[in-house]
């Protein structure tokens, strides 16, 4: 997605906020940080929920904790902002719920559901690695 913006809408401003667990599960941090200074209209916020002892906030990610309504309509243009969610379940609902809570219109909230898969649902999975509570690292 924040490849198509870049090429494709270089006046459009453009706040990716990514959630994760950590480091260990934080993926493509360098790519998504070069499109949004290559695009120059683009910011990127990190926030890990469960930290690893050698990340540091300001240095590893930029927030510890979760994504939330209130961080967005601080740090965005809340008012004017179309969103476009990506994650699982839990996830989708608190944000689309507390979107719609903070007066976005449903019109303005796009969301599509990612499913985090256990490695005994595959056997040996793509990374050949589990996390401690068997879910797939990636």
């Amino acid at each position: 997605m924040l490849e198509t913006v870049a090429a494709g809408y270089p006046d459009l401003e453009t706040h990716f906020v990514h959630g994760a667990l950590n480091s260990a599960t934080h993926a493509m941090d360098r790519h998504v940080r070069s499109l949004a200074t290559t695009h120059g209209r683009g910011t990127v916020n990190t926030f890990y929920s469960e930290p690893l002892e050698a990340d540091a906030a300001g240095y590893s990610h930029d927030h510890d904790g979760f994504i939330s309504v209130s961080w967005l309509k601080e740090n965005t243009p809340f008012e004017q902002a179309d969103f476009y969610l990506c994650g699982p379940r839990p996830l989708l609902q608190a944000l689309v719920g507390g979107l719609s809570a903070a007066g976005v219109d449903r019109k303005h909230i796009q969301s599509r559901t990612v499913r985090t898969r256990r490695c005994a649902d595959r056997g040996v999975n793509g990374t050949g690695v589990c996390d401690e509570n068997g879910l797939e690292a990636h």
